[in-house]
């Protein structure tokens, strides 16, 4: 089995130097731990270092890097692609790339860890094993494996999940695609295939930019002090209820009619409040079913294409 390996940095590919964590640049630790642990692994890798970040500092640059590195690559010379990333971007990347290679016809994983590698209660090394399984077992699509604090390895769709909590564990918008459990994928829900067909130039990966303002709502929320300066689209996230202030929000939005402001996320036959309604009707679009990182990504990638309006992009997929 041939696997193509992108390391871009992260926590499972940095080291404690006795006083803080930090990137490394000695070589890929968690191909060399995998393959100790699995001295019969049949598989080669094919490793590549388009970045070596820590995720929390990701530019747009970053992104559009990786995207370069995998549009240029011949993904049909290999049995399957994992990435190694940093957790704090991991609903974001896992987001980009689910978007643009889900239908590469080849299975995508990406892979992090909540703790350095030399840590004896990491979980890098195992999400790694569970990607190289998936791989093996052909399940074409992006996917992020990923084991809880409860033990328990689930595979998230990558355009559905969430940003970790407090306890880095994962959880994804409709809930995690499958379980792993002795070798045996156990799906619980069906895969969340939301990728973009091919609106990009093959030869021309898209070139995102800081040009989307996101919003999140909290008590005695202060627009007056969200002064965009370039801003081609807004993202305003909601509460659990899919509600905001709009007594706030409204004035807002139509002191900056430049650019359109979307909600999310709203989930489909759920009864509206009327904040919500109130906003939608001053002018706001909702998106329903998505998860607020993925509105986000799609919402950059909208920017960034030059086929349809940013309206039109986020409505259609």
């Amino acid at each position: 089995m041939n696997i193509l390996l992108f390391t871009t940095g992260g926590t499972i590919g940095s080291a404690f130097d006795g006083n803080s964590i930090n990137v490394s640049h000695k070589g890929c630790s968690v191909v060399e731990k995998y393959l100790s642990e699995n001295t019969h692994a049949c598989v080669q890798f094919d490793i590549k270092s388009p970045l070596n970040i820590l995720s929390e500092s990701i530019t747009a640059d970053d992104f559009n890097t990786l995207a370069k590195a995998l549009f240029e690559a011949d993904l049909s010379d290999y049995d399957g692609v994992i990435l190694t990333v940093g957790s704090d971007n991991l609903a974001y990347l896992g987001t980009f790339v689910g978007l643009l290679f889900g239908g590469c016809g080849v299975p995508i994983c990406l892979v992090a860890s909540d703790k350095v590698l030399s840590d004896p209660g990491a979980n890098g090394t195992v999400n790694f094993a569970c990607a190289v399984e998936l791989i093996r077992q052909k399940k074409s699509g992006v996917y992020v494996p990923y084991r809880n604090s409860d033990g328990v390895m689930y595979v998230h769709s990558a355009t559905d999940i969430r940003q970790a909590d407090l306890s880095d564990d994962f959880v994804s918008f409709h809930g995690a695609y499958a379980v792993f459990e002795n070798g045996t994928l156990r799906e619980k829900r069906p895969y969340i295939a939301q990728h973009i067909p091919p609106v990009f130039d093959r030869d021309m990966p898209p070139q995102i930019d800081d040009i989307v303002l996101l919003i999140h709502p909290y008590p005695l929320q202060d627009y007056s002090g969200i002064q965009p300066v370039i801003t081609r689209a807004a993202l305003h996230t909601l509460y659990h209820s899919a509600t905001l202030d709009s007594e706030r929000f409204i004035p807002w939005m139509k002191a900056h009619p430049d650019f359109p402001v979307f909600l999310a996320s709203f989930r489909s036959g759920r009864k509206l409040y009327r904040t919500a309604i109130d906003a939608i009707e001053a002018g706001a679009i909702p998106l329903y079913d998505i998860a607020p990182e993925c509105a986000y990504v799609k919402l950059l990638l909208a920017c960034a294409q030059g086929v349809m309006s940013i309206k039109e992009f986020m409505k259609k997929w």
